[in-house]
């Protein structure tokens, strides 16, 4: 089973003793910012990610597990700017669910200068390849909140995520001691990923709220190995009464070991990058 360094733990412990620990200003509900009071809310913006991804597909002749970096030896776009959207809903004081999605869908065409090692196939160099990544991830996500009136609002909770992935390459390939000739190899697989995780706003006026938030998990579910790291901090201002803009820097990482039909291998992808969003409150 995947292990997440105890760095990272050492921070997440840190974060949550700073959040409890943090002094309570009292303040009315009138002067905090929306969504600290609202009882829906939903987040549409852009996601200006920075993206590695590398995989490995085993071949069930040759049984190949090579690595490939997807991105330096296909020539797909390392920086992709990415649909993301959030819908939330605190049904009571205390309890509320959140629905995020976002997804990531990439393609190139390119002569390799290098030869890649895919499944069972070869392509060799000066072969003209057609590639295709895609990622969504959906997460559904059921938290306790603690506060009081004051600016502070600390949320508890697990949720899930749905990953769907899929990766392929096409081109003039061999394929053992065969002769060359146009092949295309997919894999795809989909993942439901339980998670645990922490939320953090500060609202020091009406018009301002500061934000931190992290889930992870290291987990074997079915088919699947491995790991999933998210955070982010952000910034949200509300001009209006039920529209505000938001501003965040936000983390992503999976990685792990899938072994099925479709697909046999090893997986790792990371998103970095700002997201510029737009909030509706009510």
């Amino acid at each position: 089973i995947y292990d997440m360094p105890m760095k990272k733990i050492h921070m997440l412990a840190c974060l949550i003793a700073f959040i409890l620990m943090a002094p309570s200003f009292e303040a009315e509900a009138d002067d905090v910012h929306p969504l600290m009071t609202s009882k829906y809310w939903g987040n549409l913006g852009v996601y200006f990610a920075e993206r590695d991804f590398s995989a490995s597909a085993e071949g069930s002749v040759a049984g190949i597990t090579r690595n490939l970096d997807f991105e330096s030896s296909t020539g797909l776009d390392d920086s992709p700017d990415l649909f993301i959207a959030e819908l939330g809903w605190q049904f009571t004081p205390n309890w509320g669910l959140a629905l995020q999605y976002f997804e990531s869908n990439r393609s190139s065409s390119r002569t390799l200068s290098d030869s890649i090692e895919w499944q069972d196939l070869v392509f060799d160099v000066g072969v003209r390849v057609d590639a295709e990544s895609s990622m969504e991830i959906t997460r559904l996500f059921f938290a306790r909140r603690f506060r009081d009136k004051g600016p502070h609002s600390l949320r508890l909770g697990a949720g899930i995520h749905w990953l769907s992935m899929g990766a392929s390459l096409a081109g003039e390939a061999t394929l053992g001691d065969l002769s060359k000739e146009f092949r295309r190899s997919i894999v795809k697989t989909d993942l439901p990923m339980p998670n645990i995780g922490v939320w953090y706003g500060y609202s020091p006026s009406r018009m301002w709220m500061f934000n931190l938030r992290a889930d992870w998990l290291s987990a074997s579910v079915d088919d699947y190995k491995g790991g999933i790291w998210n955070a982010a901090a952000g910034v949200n201002f509300s001009p209006w009464d039920h529209v505000g803009l938001g501003l965040s820097y936000q983390f992503f990482q999976l990685d792990g070991t899938v072994k099925e039909d479709r697909w046999r291998g090893e997986i790792q992808t990371t998103f970095t990058g700002p997201v510029v969003y737009i909030s509706g409150y009510w």
